[in-house]
């Protein structure tokens, strides 16, 4: 009786054993037969194991992309150090961009099945890519930017317009990155490059930067009620100064004076039509920004419908789209 048990326990135990093995080699066997598969000299070698080829050669290539993007660490580190405008949310919408599209492989139809294995529901592939291949878009990447940068620096350190040498001076930022970035990844895949000095570009970076010292917000409203509680509500977020304009943008209130009438269904009311003017120190008109009528109705007098108009203004629904504007210009 002794004798079956132990049988029956040995079996046991050998067929337990026999289906740890079976199901470890199962488990193993599409890792480590990928791990077998190598590509030619120069290739770039990417593995992925999924539910469908198509899903298996997506995380391949996905690998070989992983390898192309170490070398854009550098590049951001680069760039930072080289950013003229100071805008670092511009910077980093850029950067995620140019991130997001080296992840994605730029030409992944490039990335060539090596070989596949099939073990049961699971795929697994190795794709090559050859290095050469890898840096084309990447070669074309630099040709464009190296050919637009230049008239970019050229619109930037020709222009006046606040916002319009804002523009040609973040249009550069960009341009000066995307060779940045398209030269260490080149350098990462072998080619022998350098990034070009580009004197033009320290020209603007200089140009701007005594620009932006120099460039100021000036306020010539009057002493109205209406114009104060404007300036006060413009201050809260750009420095506003005073006085003369010689190299900025002067902001002036259109008709800063309310109307106050009887309204029979609501009493004494007083309203204002917002409208504020955007002009050059040489007088050019730059924008004309304006919003719905704002209303203070009171509930004794005209004095108690001004108070309520002077403090509604401040919250009036147009602010978004004149601060939208003026962000332009600061």
């Amino acid at each position: 009786m002794l004798s079956k048990k132990i049988i029956r326990c040995a079996l046991l135990l050998f067929i337990f054993c026999c289906l740890c093995c079976v199901q470890s080699k199962k488990s193993e066997t599409v890792a480590f037969s990928l791990g077998e598969i190598s590509c030619p000299a120069g290739f770039i070698r990417g593995s992925g194991i999924g539910e469908s080829e198509q899903q298996a050669m997506a995380k391949a290539r996905a690998d070989i992309s992983s390898q192309i993007r170490l070398s854009l660490a550098v590049a951001s580190e680069l760039y930072e150090k080289q950013l003229v405008s100071g805008s670092k949310e511009f910077f980093e919408r850029e950067f995620n961009s140019k991130m997001k599209q080296t992840t994605e492989l730029l030409n992944a139809q490039d990335a060539r099945l090596q070989a596949i294995k099939i073990v049961g529901n699971e795929i697994g592939v190795v794709a090559c890519m050859s290095r050469e291949d890898a840096a084309k878009p990447y070669l074309s990447e630099l040709q464009k930017a190296n050919d637009s940068i230049s008239i970019a620096i050229k619109t930037a350190l020709a222009q006046d317009h606040p916002r319009t040498k804002k523009e040609a001076v973040k249009s550069a930022e960009n341009l000066r990155m995307r060779q940045i970035m398209a030269v260490q990844v080149l350098q990462g895949l072998g080619k022998n490059m350098e990034l070009q000095e580009n004197e033009s570009y320290g020209e603007m970076i200089k140009n701007y930067g005594e620009f932006s010292s120099k460039y100021k917000i000036i306020w010539l409203g009057g002493d109205e009620q209406i114009s104060q509680v404007l300036v006060s509500k413009i201050s809260s977020k750009y420095k506003i100064e005073t006085g003369a304009c010689t190299h900025g943008l002067k902001l002036i209130p259109i008709s800063p004076e309310a109307f106050c009438e009887n309204n029979s269904s609501y009493g004494p009311q007083c309203s204002y039509l917002p409208a504020l003017e955007g002009r050059s120190c040489a007088d050019e008109l730059y924008f004309t920004l304006r919003g719905q009528m704002v209303r203070g109705t009171g509930i004794n007098d005209y004095n108690d419908a001004m108070r309520k108009l002077l403090a509604l203004i401040p919250n009036a629904p147009f602010w978004q789209k004149w601060f939208e504007e003026l962000d332009k210009y600061k």
